[in-house]
């Protein structure tokens, strides 16, 4: 059987209306799964029980540009901390999985002479929806 290889992929945040197409470099979006097990009288049962998400992304800085990721996302993570950002990941042609993420603090600064970089884990809300086609 042939591999497989994946290429494309794209990473899109709408806030208040607008949609940031980030400079992301990687776009991860991955489950961490509760999972329970019980020793019943019958024998050992395990169970799932929760899915817990996240989305981590890195991408260029994008400080004082117009309109910047990261002074949007520093604006509403500092004014609305629990509201949902809808965010949708394309993983590849005919993958793509949308959903909400709450809003976190982007990093600043970073190390000469290298490009600055952002480094963020979302937690997502809920289960994403997939679109397999």
């Amino acid at each position: 059987m042939a591999t497989t290889v994946i290429t494309g992929r794209d990473v899109t945040f709408t806030i208040g209306g607008n949609n940031f197409d980030a400079q992301a470099t990687s776009a991860v979006l991955s489950n961490s799964p509760t999972m329970v097990r019980y020793q019943t009288l019958d024998g050992v049962v395990n169970r799932h029980i929760d899915d817990e998400f996240t989305f981590a992304v890195e991408m260029l800085a994008d400080w004082g540009a117009s309109p910047s990721l990261c002074e949007t996302l520093w604006g509403v993570t500092e004014s609305a901390p629990n509201t949902g950002i809808t965010t949708v990941l394309t993983a590849a042609t005919g993958a793509v999985f949308t959903f909400s993420v709450l809003p976190v603090y982007p990093s600043a600064g970073g190390s000469a002479p290298d490009a600055q970089t952002v480094s963020m884990s979302f937690v997502v809300i809920g289960t994403p929806a997939e679109n397999f086609s």
